[in-house]
């Protein structure tokens, strides 16, 4: 009889920490600039039966060839921001067909695009101490500070919201890092002189505008709506994104397309690499000290299906988990 795994939501977060999920990310990245991770073809499928009483579901697919294994994501939801969505990866490990597990994945979404953010701009931004600038204080944003504080020498983080209040709490909850928070209500204040901007918001309007970016500094948009002015690109010398296709439909580049700024055929010529490229050192990140970069990095679902099987299979090492037998 064949059996699998099913991992819960609890069980995914005592089984990744922040120093596995950047080297899952690092890994993987590399792994994709080999073409040995990839995604299905089509990229998702979807299909909306909210009109007859369902939800909205997503269907995306990769496979991870450094883990040996592919999945399945089954998104099911009623709106993006569905608190109640019931969102799992089923895992496949190469070698035969059978499903391996059901892993939960709502905290995994977060926590892998936190960590492929970091694993990206690690690269692009200049030797040296770095001055974060973060706007957000979302749940992405509390997962992503420890990391930035693992990868980079960072001397201070800078946190803006809309929110007074959601920044004082922000600021408290990292208190422990070895390096000054404060909260910046004033946006363009909180940018001057900062090495790495990150925007991880769902702003419907620009946070950042062109003239307030340092020579040599990256901006890292990771937002779903519009948070870059075109300006900003205008005035930026690179372009690195992770997902092309995906970045020209949903997030800035999505936005700026949809403002005429430029066609999406225009958005692909203007990317000079993919994250993964650059990860794996396919492609240069930097071309100079002086050159300001925008990347928008948003996750693609073989970081999904990376940190599911990676979870897996540390839930099949310590026994931890729920283990079904399935009948024959």
């Amino acid at each position: 009889m064949a059996s699998i795994r099913i991992l819960g939501e609890n069980d995914v977060r005592a089984l990744i920490d922040f120093d596995s999920a950047l080297e899952i990310a690092r890994r993987t990245l590399r792994d994709q600039a080999e073409g040995r991770s990839f995604l299905s073809t089509p990229s998702s499928m979807r299909m909306d039966t909210k009109r007859f009483g369902g939800g909205d579901f997503k269907f995306k697919a990769a496979s991870v060839g450094y883990l040996g294994a592919s999945g399945i994501r089954l998104i099911s939801r009623l709106s993006p921001t569905d608190p109640n969505a019931c969102n799992y990866c089923a895992v496949y490990n190469h070698g035969g067909v059978s499903l391996s597990g059901l892993v939960a994945e709502l905290w995994i979404s977060r926590i892998r695009t936190a960590a492929f953010g970091v694993a990206t701009v690690e690269h692009l931004v200049n030797p040296g101490p770095v001055v974060v600038a973060l706007f957000g204080t979302g749940k992405i944003a509390h997962e992503i500070v420890p990391m930035l504080a693992s990868a980079l020498p960072v001397v201070e983080l800078r946190v803006s919201s809309r929110r007074l209040e959601n920044m004082a709490r922000f600021v408290e909850g990292h208190a422990g890092l070895p390096f000054p928070v404060r909260a910046e209500p004033d946006g363009r204040r909180m940018i001057e002189g900062a090495d790495l901007v990150i925007t991880l918001t769902e702003a419907n309007s620009p946070l950042v505008f062109p003239g307030t970016l340092k020579r040599g500094a990256v901006v890292c948009s990771m937002g779903g709506k519009n948070e870059l002015d075109y300006g900003v690109l205008l005035e930026s010398q690179r372009l690195i994104v992770d997902d092309v296709d995906f970045a020209s439909e949903v997030g800035d580049g999505g936005a700026w397309i949809a403002q005429g700024k430029l066609s999406k055929d225009q958005f692909r010529e203007r990317m000079d690499a993919l994250a993964c490229e650059v990860a794996g050192k396919k492609k240069p990140g930097r071309l100079s000290a002086d050159e300001r970069i925008v990347a928008i990095v948003q996750g693609v679902a073989v970081g999904d299906v990376a940190f599911a099987i990676y979870a897996l299979r540390e839930a099949e090492r310590l026994n931890k988990g729920l283990a079904v037998t399935l009948p024959g």
